[in-house]
């Protein structure tokens, strides 16, 4: 009995005098599985980086270390190059990489928290160079371009067949380069330009943006073997920071806005948000049919009709300098298309979903991808140009969202506590009150939002960053998209 006792009081001190490990073992597993995280992170800011003290610090630091706070964690953190930190994230058990761009090529490779922040990829030249870009197709007549080994922007570069670049382990080393002229170009992002400017030596006044590609958000990356309850704690928790208002802190005090979505601002406001959603839908409809009613009026034109890229690109020109909304070209039936900026480009289109469609006759409205020619989000319109009962060719705008973005933000002012958005048939995000999700899929967002919106009108409940929303939607008519009107329940 004696033994007994004795082990009980042991196993009582123990309670006592370890209760973080105890936290940790409730959190991560039974009391025999100790998960050790491994947390890297690059030198981004500001972001991430280490400071003049030593110190790893930046936004998401502070996002990543409140985090693990409240979990009763005290992981350190590791800074290292980014290609290494990403092998390591992609090959090893239990691995944290931050700050990681969610894109949908790296959406299988792991499990993600977030989001955290959001940044947008710019090509950056000198300020006397002369340099100018209409589209990301000359971005291959220069002779190099500095990007980021493995980052998200080189991994873009490289799936646009865009070669001519020089691989660096990180952005200073990208901008050092450019100041020597070792290249031509840099893809940075606006956010951080300036300080990883500033580390490689190299004033920002001296650099100018010159074309934008994408706006892309910023997650915590865990290793897909990690426990997904691991995952599914951190994420809750960081719903918490955002719930509590200490994510807006952080934020504003690295000089960023409120998180959309979470304003502290109380709306008082009411709207009727089963008519504003039609009157929405309506508005975008209308909106991208313009740029189809004048394609089809164009596609009758002697000049298109005539197959001559000459005798059409004047008119194309003009079109294009009026309307500043998008990218115009002229397709030819087997997939090769000229446009505005680049005349005959490298691509094809044959690969398209709208390709097949729209070279037998059948004009195209509002299919979202990402531009080959531009590297922009966009949506098509084209209309078939037809001779004699056959299709010679096809004439096509590629509308930027980001564009009709603003545009609806301007028409449809909403109050704090909503949002709007609209699907495409494919799950992908259109247009949203918060750019940075354009172009990404709806299960990114809220893994389970788009099987609740399986009508044609309705409404939904539906999670998101710990908010619960309620939204109401409706199917625009000549896109169908569904365009929805979303509040915050949980006030």
């Amino acid at each position: 009995m004696k033994k007994i006792l004795t082990i009980c009081c042991i196993f009582v001190l123990m309670m006592v005098f370890n209760t973080t490990n105890v936290a940790v073992s409730l959190c991560y597993g039974s009391e025999s599985e100790q998960v050790k995280l491994q947390i890297i992170t690059e030198d981004f800011a500001p972001f991430n980086f280490r400071s003049k003290e030593g110190k790893i610090t930046g936004q998401s630091t502070e996002v990543v270390q409140e985090i693990l706070s409240r979990l009763n964690l005290k992981n350190d953190i590791q800074l290292m190059p980014w290609n290494e930190g990403y092998e390591l994230a992609l090959s090893k058990n239990d691995i944290v990489l931050y700050s990681t761009f969610r894109t949908t090529e790296r959406e299988e490779l792991f499990q993600w928290v977030g989001p955290i922040g959001s940044d947008e990829y710019v090509f950056y030249t000198l300020k006397n160079s002369g340099l100018s870009l209409s589209s990301l197709e000359e971005a291959k007549t220069v002779n190099a371009i500095g990007v980021v080994q493995d980052d998200a922007r080189h991994q873009f570069l490289q799936q646009n067949n865009v070669t001519n670049l020089k691989l660096y382990q990180n952005d200073a080393e990208c901008y050092k380069a450019l100041e020597s002229g070792n290249v031509e170009l840099v893809v940075g992002t606006s956010i951080t330009m300036a300080q990883m400017a500033r580390q490689a030596g190299v004033d920002p006044s001296e650099l100018k943006p010159i074309y934008t590609l994408r706006k892309t958000p910023l997650y915590i990356a865990f290793n897909k073997n990690t426990s997904a309850d691991i995952v599914k704690q951190w994420q809750a928790t960081l719903n918490e920071l955002k719930r509590d208002g200490t994510f807006d802190e952080i934020n504003e005090r690295w000089g960023e806005a409120h998180t959309p979505g979470y304003s502290k601002l109380d709306a008082t406001a009411s709207i009727n948000k089963v008519a504003a959603t039609k009157l929405l839908a309506g508005f975008i409809d209308v909106r991208l049919g313009e740029f189809l009613l004048v394609l089809q009026a164009l596609s009758f034109t002697d000049e298109a009709r005539s197959g001559k890229w000459k005798k059409l690109k004047s008119l194309l020109v003009e079109l294009e300098e009026a309307e500043h909304s998008g990218r115009i070209w002229y397709l030819l039936p087997d997939g090769s298309y000229y446009t505005t900026v680049d005349d005959l480009t490298s691509k094809n289109l044959k690969d398209r979903s709208y390709f097949p469609g729209l070279i037998t006759g059948n004009s195209v409205l509002g299919t979202v991808v990402v531009s080959k020619s531009t590297g922009k989000t966009v949506a098509i319109a084209a209309a078939p140009i037809i001779k004699k009962d056959t299709v010679k060719g096809a004439l096509g705008t590629s509308i930027y969202m980001q564009n009709i973005n603003d545009e609806v933000q301007d028409a449809f002012p909403l109050q704090p506590d909503q949002m709007f958005f609209a699907i495409t048939d494919d799950g992908t995000i259109a247009l949203h009150s918060d750019d940075v999700w354009i172009g990404q899929k709806v299960a990114i967002m809220c893994s389970n939002l788009k099987s609740s919106l399986n009508r044609n009108s309705g409404e939904c409940n539906f999670n998101y960053d710990g908010k619960d929303w309620h939204a109401v939607w409706a199917t625009a008519p000549r896109t169908g998209w569904l365009i929805a009107i979303a509040n915050i329940e949980n006030k």
